[in-house]
């Protein structure tokens, strides 16, 4: 009794992973559709799990065991479903194909290999079969009234002191291996189907018949309106447009159940009624199986409910349908099932039961193909993680002006062109365009103050985008592979401290981009891009145009020679005037004069905006930095590039 508990306390360990995983599972998952799905995966979960198990482990009271693991099992997912989460329903699926075909299989062959130990079964069968049983040597005589073996030379038989008389001496002669039925040097399993179809062959029973047991019948019945079952509710959730690979998985279900319970065999049957009765005859099994044979009408059953499996759905879901959660304040759309009649276009109502709709859960619209246009009211304040994902041919989505937090992966893989996030987000999360490979403009809000990891990832039709100023962090790999990215405009007021790694690795196009004094840049930011990277307040000059550079420092009416050393430059002798410092806002202007050796001027301005001045391909001067336009100076400080 003790190893049987301990067995039992095993085989219900086999779900407690599933509580482990539950626990870090999506707690938004509906507990009806929960223990719907619990519901009928028990079905499954005992005829290929439990019950196999419990015929193992207890030959003798197995319907017990199979009831007390099945309570076990309940009991811990309603728990789960109650107290921990009820994602557990998913994981339960699972472990019905660990169960029947990784448990159940070592199982089974760990049993057989003790049952080989036993002794064999003893197929009993008629009298009337004649069988030798043992081999004698030649020349050895037995006594006529009780067989013992005697001598020829003993007058009385030492067994039973009968008087020896020769001519009822009976003498055995040696039997050959032809003198046994070949039957008999077959596998043991192969003697019994030799047994069984002589059975048959006596009873006048064809193997080919329409007749089968009734038992066998009600079984095939109860099977197909299991698989009808399975039928209606694999058309179901493809209205529920789960991931492809829920549908790829259904279809295997279906086609191993299909298999499995149409494949009936007379031979087959026979043999678990005989290890179901060891003890009785073949002949009387076969006879009284026979007895109960019926003519086979479960294809017509077969036929009926598997129509009416199908239809059902379509009757069911022909238009859509929305299925809400309470929220505080209102409701939430938990999840869009689209109908047969419209699978293009959603749209979702201001209230439900007269309170506003507030909210979107995660995956409520994901994973629908077809899915082009969306219609939100303006009372929804957040659309959660994945609400749009895998819409490969939305288009066309105008976000509520009330939005405040927008989830990652939102839309993830769609065919999004254009969309503008109103100002009222405050969040928006990672890979929410990632491989919406059609966006070519998006506005973000004002309001977010990080553009995290994979936002915009292989979003190739983009070409311009503006970083909001409160915008602290733009995250790893945030426009990974945008090759068709030419502008990234961050403005001189922005906040930007960190640009993350391969954040604009791959963007083919992006030549330039300039950002904040005290922004860190990951040495992989930009790995595989053109960009030059500049800084606001820093000009950047293309040193190798020129040989040679210097520094002038000067006030308003000084005359400074550009160049009196170097007579084989083109700018040697020349000059250059600081004529006026003009106060233009919080920012000076400075007016110069450019003199050459010819006495030819140039007269220019140079500005905050226009910090620099090219005279030729072989001089230019710039400033050095923006602290140069500071209105309190009274001076300029100028680098001068030259040949």
């Amino acid at each position: 009794m003790k190893k049987k508990n301990k067995l039992l306390l095993i085989l219900s360990l086999l779900l407690m992973p599933t509580v482990v995983f539950a626990s870090s599972g999506d707690d938004s998952f509906p507990i009806g559709i929960a223990l719907f799905m619990e519901a009928f995966v028990s079905i499954h979960m005992s005829i290929f799990v439990l019950k196999p198990l419990s015929e193992m482990f207890s030959k003798t009271n197995y319907k017990k065991t199979f009831w007390t693991l099945f309570i076990i099992r309940a009991v811990i997912l309603i728990f789960c479903d109650l107290f921990v989460s009820s994602f557990i329903a998913i994981f339960d699926f699972l472990a019905v194909f660990v169960g029947a075909f990784i448990i159940v299989p070592i199982c089974a062959a760990i049993t057989k290999t003790k049952i080989k130990k036993r002794s064999n079964q003893i197929i009993k069968t008629n009298p009337s079969i004649k069988t030798a049983t043992t081999s004698v040597t030649k020349g050895e005589l037995k006594c006529a009234k009780c067989g013992a073996l005697i001598q020829s030379s003993d007058k009385f038989c030492s067994n039973c002191g009968e008087a020896i008389n020769n001519n009822e001496i009976i003498q055995k002669v040696p039997v050959s291996p032809s003198d046994f039925d070949k039957m008999y040097c077959l596998t043991e399993d192969e003697m019994l189907d030799e047994f069984l179809n002589k059975e048959l062959n006596k009873a006048g029973i064809d193997k080919s018949t329409n007749l089968i047991p009734s038992d066998v019948l009600k079984r095939k019945k109860i099977l197909n309106i299991i698989f009808s079952v399975l039928i209606f509710v694999f058309i179901t959730l493809i209205f529920f447009h789960f991931p492809i690979a829920t549908y790829i998985i259904g279809i295997i279900i279906l086609f191993i159940f299909f298999k499995v319970t149409r494949n009936y065999d007379l031979i087959k049957y026979l043999k678990k009624q005989l290890k179901a009765r060891p003890e009785e005859k073949i002949s009387n099994i076969v006879m009284s199986v026979k007895n109960t044979f019926i003519s086979d009408n479960s294809k017509n059953i077969f036929i009926i409910s598997l129509v009416v499996a199908v239809m059902l759905p379509l009757i069911i879901f022909s238009s859509p349908r929305i299925l809400y959660e309470r929220v505080d304040g209102g409701y939430a759309v938990r999840y869009y099932i689209f109908g047969l009649t419209n699978f293009k276009t959603a749209t979702i109502p201001e209230t439900h039961k007269n309170e506003k709709v507030l909210s979107m859960r995660g995956n409520s619209f994901s994973n629908m193909p077809f899915l082009k246009e969306v219609n939100l009211p303006d009372t929804i304040t957040e659309i959660r993680g994945q609400a749009f994902k895998n819409d490969k041919s939305l288009k066309k989505i105008k976000l509520p002006k009330n939005l405040k937090y927008l989830g990652g992966g939102s839309f993830e893989n769609t065919s999004i062109v254009n969309i503008e996030i109103p100002n009222s987000v405050t969040y928006i999360g990672g890979e929410v365009f990632k491989n919406a490979t059609k966006l070519k403009s998006v506005k973000l809000s004002k309001n977010i103050s990080e553009i995290r990891g994979s936002s915009f990832e292989n979003c190739k039709s983009l070409k311009e985008i503006d970083i909001p100023d409160k915008v602290t962090r733009i995250g790893g790999h945030a426009f990974y592979g945008n090759t068709s990215l030419k502008k990234v405009n961050i403005s001189e007021n922005s906040m930007l401290q960190e640009i993350g790694s391969s954040a604009f690795r791959l963007c083919d196009n992006l030549r330039e981009i300039t950002i904040p004094r005290d922004t860190y840049v990951n040495e992989r930011a930009f790995k595989e891009s053109p960009t030059d990277v500049k800084i606001f307040g820093e000009f950047g000059v293309d040193e190798s145009k020129y040989k040679y550079n210097s520094f002038l420092y000067f006030s308003v009416n000084q005359i400074e020679n550009v160049n009196k050393y170097r007579r084989d430059s083109e700018s040697y002798n020349s000059y250059i005037t600081l004529k006026d410092i003009r106060v233009n806002g919080d920012y000076n202007e400075y007016d110069l004069l450019y003199t050459n050796s010819s006495g030819e001027s140039i007269n220019f301005t140079l500005t905050k905006d226009i910090p620099y001045k090219e005279i030729n391909d072989d001089l230019l001067f710039s400033t050095s930095s923006d602290y140069v336009f500071d209105k309190s100076r009274s001076s300029l400080a100028l680098d001068v590039y030259y040949n």
